[in-house]
């Protein structure tokens, strides 16, 4: 007769398997840019001349109020009449001085110019199940089922974050990309940019890093090219964020380390949206983020993103909520899903006849490891 076999193995079926009530779940983070503090309501009314607080991240959550699923955002250009030369003594046009006829402003108005951003909403959705649930409800210290809601809920928030990338680097949202169609298209040219001057992602090389030197062009960029900053309880600056081994790259230079140890500032810890960068350096605030896309076409290109004010425009239809799944075998199944209709776009301002522009980010390619 055999003996009974002993032991601890899994395989051994006599073994006696109890679970830890302790449950261990993939860590995500849930929603990036909210925890940073990056997210405001849309509440337009800018004025032409002065800056007021503004966040990367726009949400409208009125923009599906009357069921459309296409909705126009739009920017009331500034006149420009005696704006345009940009050296040398300036021109002034005729009718905007004097009181002669000639000067008549009479069939010479300047023309008022609407651009608009086009933003879409479009379901998102997924769900997972159990088979007999009261079954797999014994067998472990937890509750299956309960944990479904929490692996459901953290699916959505990391969709939620990769469509907000998504938005960033191709214009919409990836469920509205592939929903309805939309064709994905990169920012507009004067909005790319790479690190030592280069011209593209593959012209990359081994000095083209991030430095403070590379920051200093980000801060000169964002001047000239008029980026609205981010404004915060009268801080302003912009966003930058960059993975890890960029920064890593940065912290390492030494002109870094040198204003590290000398003139680093070090009261505004408190601030929740520039106290939870990393560094700063001449009005660029770094975070690490892990999800900063490499190139296609150079894998030590990682295009690192800066923003300013209104960067993404952030539509909100419904919100998310779990659903029961009905068809459930006599009970031996349970499934749950979760439902939302939100849609991102990039705050791409389209004229009627002309060239679309950006006023809000940029995509920055720099160099660095393809690993530490």
């Amino acid at each position: 007769m055999a003996s009974l076999v002993t032991g601890t193995a899994l395989t051994n079926n006599l073994t006696r398997i109890a679970f830890s009530s302790v449950l261990h779940r993939q860590t995500q983070d849930k929603l990036f840019f909210n925890k940073k503090n990056m997210v405001g309501k849309d509440i337009g009314g800018e004025s032409a001349f002065e800056r007021r607080a503004g966040l990367p991240i726009r949400s409208l959550e009125a923009l599906n109020g009357k069921r459309a699923q296409e909705v126009r955002v739009g920017l009331m250009m500034q006149l420009t009449r005696n704006r345009t030369q940009a050296t040398g003594e300036r021109s002034l046009n005729a009718r905007t001085y004097g009181v002669s006829s000639s000067n008549t402003m009479v069939d010479q108005e300047e023309l008022a110019a609407l651009h608009n951003c086009i933003a879409f909403t479009e379901q998102s959705k997924h769900a997972t199940s159990t088979v007999t649930p009261e079954i797999q409800d014994l067998r472990t210290e937890f509750k299956v089922t309960a944990q479904l809601g929490g692996l459901l809920t953290d699916w959505s928030a990391a969709e939620r974050e990769e469509n907000t990338l998504d938005a960033i680097y191709y214009k919409w949202s990836g469920h509205v990309k592939a929903g309805l169609s939309q064709t994905a298209s990169s920012p507009p040219t004067a909005n790319q940019k790479w690190a030592g001057a280069a011209t593209d992602d593959a012209s990359l090389g081994t000095s083209d890093r991030l430095s403070p030197a590379e920051l200093r062009r980000m801060c000169s960029f964002v001047e000239t090219k008029n980026i609205s900053p981010v404004t915060f309880k009268g801080m302003e600056g912009y966003v930058l964020l960059v993975h890890p081994f960029n920064y890593n790259d940065l912290i390492s230079n030494s002109e870094i380390q040198a204003s590290l140890q000398n003139a680093y500032p070090r009261d505004k810890k408190d601030n929740p949206l520039f106290g939870a960068a990393d560094f700063e350096y001449a009005g660029i605030y770094v975070y690490k983020y892990s999800r900063i896309r490499a190139s296609a076409t150079n894998p030590n290109a990682r295009r690192c993103i800066l923003l300013g004010a209104d960067a993404v425009a952030e539509g909100v239809t419904s919100r998310p909520r779990l659903v029961r799944r009905k068809e459930d075998d006599y009970e031996d199944i349970f499934g749950l899903g979760i439902k939302e209709i939100y849609g991102q776009s990039r705050f791409d301002w389209a004229p009627n006849s002309g060239t679309t522009f950006n006023q809000s980010m940029a995509i920055w390619g720099i160099y660095t490891a393809t690993e530490v």
